[in-house]
């Protein structure tokens, strides 16, 4: 873990995100999750100006996890981002001086990117709540995104592996918890040591809460 440093050519390495590598970050986890079911479900993804906003949304919050410090890893191929995670340490928290600063200048973008949909979004919101039970504290694995061109490589299977080691030095974890609205995804994470909490049907699309439990908790 650390910065870059030049690797044989297709060489994958898992990195700390820096704030140069955003942009890059950015775009891959759009087009990694532009197709997912609970995506779709409430955003018309098929036009240009949602997919901005889209790109405005997830930059937005890279741009809160870099200032707070928060885990992000990005998995780099010949000098270029193609995955990234995202990891939510409730102990490193986002100020509200961050939170403003950031949001009133993208605000006019993100309430136009859910005002056509919005009690789509809403569900999709209260879907994806914290199922109550799970011990404190723990990870929480917002995003594990791999770009379409390069998928079934390996490269998300390595971001999980590098977070869940990440987690495991730290026995003040009780684990990681994360949701999904792709039952291969979920298939993934099950075979990477996840356990299935609990299921929310939307009818079209359904999300899937897991948890990993932290070898070296307690």
């Amino acid at each position: 873990m650390g910065t870059y440093k030049e690797r044989p050519a297709g060489a994958i390495e898992v990195i700390l995100l820096t704030p140069g590598l955003k942009e890059q970050a950015a775009g891959v986890i759009v087009e990694a999750f532009k197709t997912e079911e609970t995506t779709t479900y409430h955003l018309d993804m098929e036009h240009a100006a949602t997919v901005r906003r889209y790109v405005c949304l997830v930059d937005t919050f890279l741009e809160l996890y870099l200032a707070a410090g928060r885990p992000l890893f990005a998995a780099v191929l010949d000098g270029r981002v193609v995955g990234v995670g995202m990891v939510r340490d409730p102990r490193r928290s986002i100020t509200a001086k961050s939170v403003i600063s950031t949001l009133l200048p993208r605000l006019p973008r993100l309430t136009a990117l859910f005002s056509k949909h919005p009690i789509k979004a809403l569900r999709i919101i209260r879907a994806a709540s914290h199922p109550k039970g799970m011990t404190k504290p723990y990870f929480t694995f917002e995003v594990l995104g791999v770009h379409p061109d390069c998928q079934g490589k390996g490269i998300g299977r390595q971001i999980m592996e590098e977070v869940q080691s990440f987690a495991a030095e730290d026995p003040a974890i009780s684990g990681i918890y994360l949701n999904t609205g792709s039952v291969k995804n979920q298939e993934f994470y099950e075979r990477r040591g996840y356990l299935t909490l609990k299921v929310v049907d939307l009818d079209v699309a359904k999300v899937y809460h897991m948890f990993w439990q932290n070898p070296a908790f307690g």
